[in-house]
């Protein structure tokens, strides 16, 4: 019987003494599941830390392999343009060499220039318009030989668009293009117009020439597939070609975004 009362009065009067065990079993609990929280938080930042990690390597890895095929198809490209060159430039000094030697050898001079400049721009995506320019009339020189009257060439250049970047040989394609599948069809010769300008951020070249736009039997179309295809890869869908014929007269337009 007293040992009931002094259990009761311990009960009653002094909790504490019962309190203390139990809390201290529920400290303990609650430590336990803290730490398991902070472990699944940490699991969680973890494992977003690596998965993001990997994604961002994964792309970056990705961009690389896209880098190198688009430079391996560019240099591909521009491999092509010499050959193509060389051939026309090569038939119509052939065509002179007994007709016109002192012509035939100003042709071969001037032909060695641009290929030096070729040579020499042949592992870079893009130039600046100028030199592409003394390109452009240094072509237009080796054409007149050939064609003496026939050929009548004009350009008005923006001086706005003399520094900006361009594709190597692009505009030279547009007006040996002009040349060969235009003006030297027409008996009587004809006009080659080049126009640069800039607007909006964008550059536009502007290349017109007297003739039809047709295309023969037996052309690969090597010049304009190449424009198109080295556009594509360096500015995507950001860049635009196009060509058509308008009241005998053919006119080709690219522009390009100012990068």
């Amino acid at each position: 019987m007293a040992y009931d009362y002094l259990m009761l009065y311990y009960v009653y009067e002094k909790p504490q003494l019962f309190d203390y065990p139990i809390q201290s079993v529920r400290k303990h609990i609650l430590n336990v599941f803290a730490m398991g929280f902070l472990f699944f938080l940490w699991i969680v930042a973890y494992t977003i830390y690596k998965t993001t990690t990997q994604i961002k390597n994964n792309k970056m890895d990705r961009m690389e392999i896209e880098n190198t095929l688009k430079d391996s198809q560019l240099n591909a490209l521009k491999g092509q343009i010499n050959p193509h060159f060389m051939f026309n430039c090569l038939n119509n000094i052939r065509g002179l060499i007994l007709e016109n030697p002192e012509k035939s050898r100003e042709m071969i001079t001037r032909l060695s220039e641009m290929l030096r400049y070729s040579l020499a721009k042949n592992e870079i995506t893009t130039i600046v318009l100028e030199e592409e320019i003394e390109m452009v009339e240094n072509f237009i020189e080796i054409s007149k030989i050939q064609m003496e009257e026939r050929l009548n060439f004009t350009s008005q250049i923006d001086k706005n668009t003399l520094k900006l970047q361009i594709p190597p040989m692009i505009i030279q394609m547009l007006i040996e293009n002009a040349v060969k599948h235009g003006i030297a069809k027409l008996k009587g010769g004809g006009q080659i117009s080049l126009q640069t300008t800039l607007k909006h951020n964008n550059l536009t070249i502007l290349v017109v020439n007297t003739g039809i736009l047709t295309i023969d039997k037996d052309s690969t179309q090597l010049g304009i597939k190449n424009i198109e295809k080295r556009l594509h890869l360096i500015y995507g869908e950001k860049a635009s070609f196009k060509l058509e014929e308008i009241k005998n007269t053919v006119i080709a337009k690219i522009i390009i975004p100012i990068l």
